[in-house]
């Protein structure tokens, strides 16, 4: 739907700015199209974009290798901003390679009952289906400070799209297909908690955290 209506506006952009030239060189009459409706083919005019770095002036007398307070280059910054930088998709294709496709969480809350890849991994060109259980409790447990998340959801999910599995296969449509095929299970959990309020009564906390309740 988006796109049809992208494709639509395009082509009246297109059409007004046509008819505005043609007005302009007296081919039709300026009465065709009303002022408001011939403003749809100006250009917008976005004024000189313009930028400033704010950091912290240090002191004279601080050594040169002190590097607090001191303003740095990020280390991939340069790379960044002139394209150099190797992403995986610009990574060609090795020969063999498989994709991985997610089995993710259909459930805001709920605990897994069964999981079962039976029917995916039947299809042919689909290698393997992996779960929490093909890792180690330690190896399953990630975190940017703390480790209270897990690559794989281990027996109950938080979130709707959370990570249950992944499936590889020999191409992109297959292993998202054969993700889809995945059966998942739920025992839906209770009580719902969206808001601070609910948290807070029900005692719902990351257990890592040190708990503040006001």
């Amino acid at each position: 739907a988006y796109r049809r209506a992208l494709v639509v506006s395009l082509f009246f952009k297109a059409f007004l700015a046509i008819s505005r030239k043609l007005i302009d060189a007296g081919v039709i009459s300026s009465s065709a199209l009303s002022s408001e409706e011939q403003s749809g083919a100006d250009l917008f005019h976005t004024p000189v974009l313009k930028s400033a770095q704010l950091f912290e002036r240090v002191c004279s007398d601080q050594p040169v290798c002190d590097p607090i307070g001191r303003p740095k280059i990020h280390a991939a910054a340069l790379k960044q901003a002139t394209g150099e930088a190797i992403y995986t998709d610009d990574i060609p294709r090795m020969e063999g390679e498989l994709y991985l496709a997610f089995v993710l969480s259909t459930k805001a809350r709920a605990k897994i009952t069964k999981l079962d890849a039976s029917e995916a991994l039947a299809l042919e060109g689909v290698h393997q289906f992996f779960s929490h259980k093909d890792l180690t409790e330690h190896e399953n447990e990630v975190g940017p400070v703390f480790h209270d998340e897990h690559v794989f959801a281990a027996g109950e999910v938080h979130c709707y799209g959370q990570i249950i599995g992944a499936i590889a296969a020999d191409n992109k449509a297959l292993a998202q297909r054969a993700a889809r095929m995945v059966k998942v299970e739920y025992e839906e959990l209770t009580p719902v908690i969206v808001t601070i309020e609910q948290a807070i009564e029900h005692g719902s906390y990351f257990p890592d955290y040190p708990r503040f309740v006001t």
